[in-house]
């Protein structure tokens, strides 16, 4: 025992001379390159897109203007039809060339070509929204035998100014329903002279009403430029009437002539007024010539006008140039 206890000091003793052992390891000294840093800036920016306008409306389809077929009704003639429809009563005998406009017979069928009636506006001077001040008198309706309705309107221009683009819109109360009816007209001719007058005309298909009230409102009336050319002045010569003992109808005759100071050629235009003892207007009627006139020359015409009510007993004519 004593023994084991002197060789345990012994070895204490040996271990406490002994160099004590570090407690890290020593790191070896590296040589450091010289880094330069960047510094950190993100993500690099993305371009933001700008605000678009909002979708440009696609335009709607323009509908296209296709003839259509209209059944023939007693006491209908061929200038009603093109009346009742705003086309021009050349247009519509060029649309049907077999048929004879002296001999129409009820339940026939003519074709009506699109109208054309959009006046060609003035870029100097467009239209404003109001119209131009018209003269509206109360329209005279006449019963038909079939019972539909003609109602006529004799406007005037108290303006210091030709007005072009005129249309109207008949209004028919029906006092016993309390329908209304609603008609647009064009006048026969396209322009409506200072201090000038022009008829209007619509057909209101039966069973129109007989107890009734009517109206009629101006929609569009533009005036006209006076360096404008579009109309060129056309007198009227040699005229005689030769109205029937029973004042049904008048028959018109005369020339056209394009005034000398006119430089340019002009197709005529001549609408046959037939008005009763009151000044009301009672038939309507408009010629166009097939051929073109030239300044100093005339133009021989015949036309007849029906009355649709009271005997006529007189027939104003006008009549215009168009280029």
């Amino acid at each position: 025992m004593k023994k084991f206890l002197l060789c345990l000091l012994t070895v204490w003793a040996l271990a406490a001379c002994a160099p004590a052992a570090p407690l890290f390891p020593t790191s070896t000294p590296r040589t450091v390159m010289p880094v330069t840093l960047t510094p950190y800036a993100g993500l690099p920016p993305t371009a933001t897109p700008s605000p678009t306008a909002g979708d440009t409306p696609t335009p709607l389809p323009t509908a296209t203007p296709t003839p259509r077929l209209h059944t023939i009704r007693r006491g209908e003639d061929l200038f009603g039809i093109a009346l009742f429809y705003g086309v021009t009563l050349q247009d519509l005998l060029t649309a049907n060339p077999t048929v004879n406009p002296y001999a129409l017979r009820v339940g026939d069928q003519v074709v009506v070509p699109a109208s054309q009636t959009t006046p060609t506006l003035d870029p100097r001077n467009p239209p404003s929204p109001t119209p131009v001040g018209l003269t509206l008198p109360r329209p005279d309706c006449y019963p038909t035998h079939d019972g539909g309705m003609w109602c006529f309107a004799l406007l005037s221009n108290p303006q210091s100014f030709d007005v072009e683009g005129v249309s109207v819109v008949f209004h028919l109360y029906d006092r016993s329903s309390g329908e209304i009816l609603s008609q647009a007209a064009y006048p026969p001719l396209n322009r409506l002279p200072a201090a000038g007058q022009l008829p209007l005309a619509v057909f209101f298909a039966p069973p129109a009403p007989r107890d009734f009230d009517v109206s009629v409102e101006l929609r569009t009336a533009l005036p006209i430029p006076a360096e404008s050319r579009r109309y060129l002045d056309v007198e009227i010569t040699r005229q005689e009437v030769a109205i029937s003992e029973d004042g049904s109808y008048a028959e018109v005759s005369g020339s056209l002539r394009l005034k000398e100071d006119e430089s340019a050629a002009a197709r005529p235009l001549l609408a046959a007024v037939a008005l009763d003892e009151s000044g009301r207007v009672v038939g309507l009627r408009r010629w166009q010539a097939d051929q073109v006139l030239a300044a100093g020359e005339s133009l021989p015409f015949e036309v007849r006008v029906y009355s649709t009510g009271l005997p006529i007993a007189r027939v104003m004519l006008l009549a215009e140039g168009v280029p």
